[in-house]
């Protein structure tokens, strides 16, 4: 067998897990605005079930709606109403054979006050606005309120056990009600429910207890941060401590994650810098002091992650969370032998962008996520040619698809190699999991029956010869003519083409003097990163305030690439600047009323780019009388993201096909 320790059974008290994956609680805003389950989430979750997930976790559900709603749509078990969809829920994730496990949770102080009937939020302490200190935006919770708070839990563990779910989860971690009252950083209670660490534990005590009394003999299981990363936050010295009370009070099993929210966000959403498997060592630690089951979770994307960590005795089950947001296939792939197909998470954090924007969950790898309903293409009625310009992401995923589809689909990229857009997306530090999904898209097409073409200068006469029933531009953006004095193409280049061929750029050496990088954005922000690392000092001058820089990029990810650039010494930032120009070897620098110079010796510009569609614009204008389908997607069309452009892509195809089979009048057949 492949991965002999990760596809072993794993029995917690008296429930028999399959194999060891776990899919993490992870809201998807699937849900009504009431808190029920709707059918888009049943497909969400049958999808994970039926890809061979040893045990799935269902999103966070509220105890309470009214004063602890955390997420728009959030699922809730408050009452007898809300039992029919967690009965046809968990009754798909059974049915398909994986262990079905309720989450339960109270925002507390983290709960969103805008979606909360009693307009402000509880917690163990009162918390005053920032803005406004005469206004409260947390009501400390009184002793009775404690007290239903604990009922509350209890009741909904009630339900979830008559709706079918066979273990429950506590969410203990993150920030959130249970952890508000297990933290010094958030506890300064003095009484029975503060004051010590006996005292701060005791509201997790209690609820563990009246869970217990609900559940039976049932797995209860506790998920926590094993280190807050935070100022007065719970440290993993402090959880190797806490964790065996826990046990002790009832718990089988703890599924150890980090971090909590706002303050130590990165900790708790990795970003893409995140190396594979970091927090192993802190769930081998909880591990070494508790003799439960250990739940590990993050960055574990490939097999050969998993199936090490379970040798090593870094945990007993292993949570994949964007994985399987990525590919519901991982485990059912992992076990035929088949890990170079499964869609590989990127931790772009398209899904938690989504999220935070207050819509359903996405994957930028994957367009079906999220759309398990209503995303299939079905195959083709009739032959059909296809053609596809240009292979980025958008352009590799409509070829493959038009191909799945029964079409004869040729794919033709300009360059010397696959990847479009990929290729600059992966060159920056950090960012190298972006060149597995690459690879995977480049496995794929080696698998199909796309038709490669390399290195294609194709024309608006040689498309028509070729008689295509649709064309599909993907062919990306191009370089904006600059048009500062003083520039040409032995002293600067653009952001993109340094980026597309970085190893290969004829650059001067670094000791020549600094590289002026002129534009804020993300792009430029990435190519000081990507010159610094290859030890040229860096001058950025941004025509934006510093606290606007890299602003379209994904909060996270942001946040971490900022962290680093602006703390290295080798860089330079001038803001609110422009370039008037170059003579001999400096750069004239427009700040305000103020003209100021610097020593360059060489410039990138990364002041964005223009769409390229003008292959398009000529097919399209003659298509109808060649009754060829012209189609523009990805960044020809709008500049966007990874996951825009493939969803995309995805929707043009499945559009096509559709539109194609609907005017197929289909034969009348003698009776």
């Amino acid at each position: 067998m492949n991965y002999p320790l990760l596809f072993k059974p794993l029995r917690i008290r008296k429930l028999d897990i399959p194999n060891r994956t776990v899919m993490p609680p992870m809201s998807t805003q699937l849900g009504t605005p009431e808190g029920l389950v709707s059918d888009a989430q049943i497909a969400f979750y049958k999808a994970r079930a039926d890809g061979g997930t040893g045990m799935i976790i269902v999103e966070f559900c509220s105890v309470e709606l009214a004063s602890g709603q955390s997420e728009p749509n959030q699922l809730t078990l408050e009452s007898s109403l809300h039992l029919p969809g967690h009965k046809t829920l968990v009754n798909a994730i059974k049915t398909a054979g994986s262990v079905a496990c309720l989450q339960l949770q109270h925002g507390g102080a983290a709960a969103k006050r805008n979606l909360l009937s009693t307009g402000t939020a509880i917690g163990p302490c009162d918390i005053r606005s920032r803005k406004d200190p005469n206004k409260l935006v947390c009501k400390g919770m009184s002793h009775a309120e404690i007290e239903a708070m604990i009922d509350n839990f209890g009741r909904s563990a009630e339900l979830g056990i008559k709706a079918g779910y066979q273990a429950v989860e506590l969410h203990g971690a993150h920030g959130y009600l249970l952890t508000q009252f297990m933290s010094p950083r958030s506890n300064k209670r003095e009484d029975v429910w503060g004051g010590n660490e006996a005292g701060r534990l005791e509201f997790p005590r209690r609820v563990i207890h009246r869970v217990r009394q609900a559940i039976g003999n049932r797995p209860l299981i506790y998920r926590l941060s094993a280190d807050e990363f935070c100022d007065g936050g719970l440290s993993i010295k402090d959880m190797e401590r806490i964790c065996p009370m826990l046990v002790d009070a009832g718990i089988d099993a703890l599924h150890v994650s980090t971090g909590v929210g706002p303050e130590s966000f990165d900790k708790v959403l990795d970003p893409m810098s995140a190396p594979d498997g970091w927090r192993l060592p802190y769930s081998r630690r909880i591990r070494e002091v508790c003799h439960v089951p250990i739940i590990t979770v993050g960055q574990i994307r490939h097999p050969d992650t998993a199936e090490q960590a379970l040798r090593d005795g870094d945990a007993d089950l292993i949570a994949l969370g964007r994985t399987l947001l990525a590919d519901p296939e991982w485990s059912n792939k992992a076990k035929a032998g088949n890990a170079d197909a499964i869609i590989p998470c990127t931790s772009c954090n398209y899904c938690v962008a989504n999220g935070f924007a207050e819509n359903s969950i996405r994957c930028a790898n994957n367009p079906v996520t999220g759309r398990e309903l209503a995303s299939n293409i079905p195959q083709l009625l009739a032959p059909c040619r296809a053609m596809v310009v240009g292979s980025g992401p958008a352009g590799i995923n409509a070829a493959l698809s038009l191909s799945a589809a029964g079409a004869d689909t040729s794919l033709l990229e300009a360059q010397d190699k696959l990847g479009g857009g990929l290729i600059v997306s992966a060159a920056p530090p950090f960012k190298d999991k972006l060149e597995r999904y690459r690879q995977y898209l480049i496995r794929q097409l080696q698998a199909s029956k796309v038709n490669i073409e390399l290195q294609a200068q194709i024309n608006e006469q040689e498309i028509v010869a070729r008689k295509p029933d649709i064309v599909v531009f993907a062919t990306g953006s191009r370089s904006r003519p600059q048009t500062f004095a003083g520039l040409n193409a032995r002293n600067s280049c653009d952001a993109f083409d340094l980026l597309n061929s970085l190893a290969s750029h004829s650059l001067p050496k670094p000791e020549t003097g600094p590289i002026l990088v002129l534009g804020g954005g993300e792009t430029g922000c990435e190519t000081c990163e990507a010159l610094i690392e290859r030890g040229y000092k860096v001058i950025l001058s941004s025509r934006s305030p510093a606290r606007q820089l890299a602003r379209s990029a994904e909060m996270i990810y942001r946040g971490d690439l900022l962290k680093r650039l602006l703390s290295n010494p080798e860089l330079e930032l001038i803001c609110n600047s422009e370039l008037s120009r170059v003579n001999e070897g400096i750069a004239y620098l427009q700040m305000d009323k103020e003209l100021i110079t610097r020593p360059i010796a060489y410039c990138i510009l990364a002041q964005g780019r223009d769409r390229e569609h003008q292959l398009y614009d000529a097919l399209s204008s003659s298509a109808f009388n060649n009754n060829i389908e012209c189609a523009l997607i990805g960044d020809a069309r709008q500049m966007g993201r990874i996951g825009d452009a493939v969803a995309e892509a995805h929707q043009l195809v499945r559009q096509f096909v559709n539109h194609r089979n609907n005017n197929i009048v289909s034969p009348v057949i003698p009776a």
